[in-house]
């Protein structure tokens, strides 16, 4: 541990003295992370969330590629051929380009094009991965069917989007709308993905059923699954996604000037009260301190060089209100 700690620092110190391979690196290792999501997301939509035939049950996914589900269903009504892998690919990046210029001016630059280049790749990939998805979901069919569907899917789609929100990117889309909604109300991501999303399945169902009003049922059943999907995606992100997540921390120290280090360490204020210990009597400072959940670690450790018989307790909150310091998307 210490000479992994020791191995940072000297590679943070050279770093610091390099600062366009800083910056290099950084950029190079979040495009890689972009590309990655890129790929994930086009492999769970097209060997997941597509359906082999048109007797198979969809899995609406909401967000643009959702929205791409609606309008193959529109064009359904006047082309029954049409394949949903060709709509989605040409509007999955078409109606994201107007999303990208809101988040090219509402969010940052370069979020907006770390998130171009994550739809770009899915776009790309989504046409490619069709050939796989009858091995694919021969596989499912006989371990699950649609419920290995829905899951399987669900874990692509949470877990590139949490790598591309890591990335400080999206996958575009809705992601974009919920990361936005996020960072405003310093909270988490998912919940919002949830209720923009529920709308665009509802009104998948409506279509759905209105196509082929004798199997409305079926629609119905496909509303439940596009739910489940929701809520397993939403599970995902919030749990890899911690950006918004906050602790609070308390320390009990002996050392009066432990606050002036905190203080000096991390972008966050902190409480002092007055206590005494209840075996010793001896007098001591209680810390109260809020948190990015990132941070926590560093938190502690530092705590321990200040004061090697600090008492940590932590503690997950909900939400804060009041002015609390989250690092800017560059």
């Amino acid at each position: 541990m210490k000479k992994n700690n020791k191995l940072k620092r000297k590679i943070n110190n050279y770093l610091f003295d390099h600062l366009y391979l800083k910056i290099f690196l950084e950029n190079s290792k979040s495009i890689i992370m972009c590309v990655l999501a890129g790929i994930l997301f086009a492999f769970g939509f097209a060997c997941f969330i597509t359906p082999v035939n048109n007797t198979d049950l969809a899995i609406v996914t909401g967000g643009v590629s959702g929205v791409s589900q609606n309008i193959y269903l529109i064009i359904r009504f006047f082309n029954e051929d049409i394949k949903l892998s060709d709509i989605a690919s040409i509007f999955y990046f078409a109606l994201n380009i107007p999303i990208f210029i809101f988040a090219f001016f509402a969010i940052t630059k370069k979020f907006a094009i770390y998130s171009l280049i994550s739809v770009l790749v899915s776009s790309i990939f989504i046409r490619i991965f069709p050939n796989w998805i009858v091995a694919v979901q021969e596989v499912t069919a006989d371990h699950g069917g649609i419920i290995a569907r829905v899951v399987f899917g669900a874990a692509c789609t949470g877990v590139s989007s949490a790598i591309a929100y890591r990335a400080d990117a999206s996958c575009g889309g809705i992601d974009v709308f919920s990361y936005y909604f996020a960072l405003k109300k310093s909270t988490s991501v998912g919940k919002y993905a949830i209720m923009i999303n529920g709308l665009i399945i509802t009104l998948y169902t409506v279509l759905s059923i209105i196509q082929t009003p004798s199997e409305w049922g079926k629609g119905v059943l496909v509303f439940f699954f596009a739910t489940t999907y929701l809520f397993v995606v939403a599970i995902i992100i919030d749990f890899i996604n911690v950006r918004n997540k906050k602790v609070q921390i308390q320390i009990i120290t002996s050392k009066e000037h432990m606050a002036e280090v905190l203080l000096a360490n991390f972008p966050h204020s902190a409480t002092i009260v007055k206590g005494k210990g209840a075996y010793s009597g001896t007098e001591r400072q209680i810390l109260f301190m809020v948190v990015s959940s990132v941070e926590v670690n560093k938190v502690v450790l530092l705590c321990k060089r200040v004061d090697e018989h600090v008492f940590i307790s932590v503690n997950s909150l909900i939400q804060v209100y009041g002015n609390f310091f989250i690092k800017p998307i560059e």
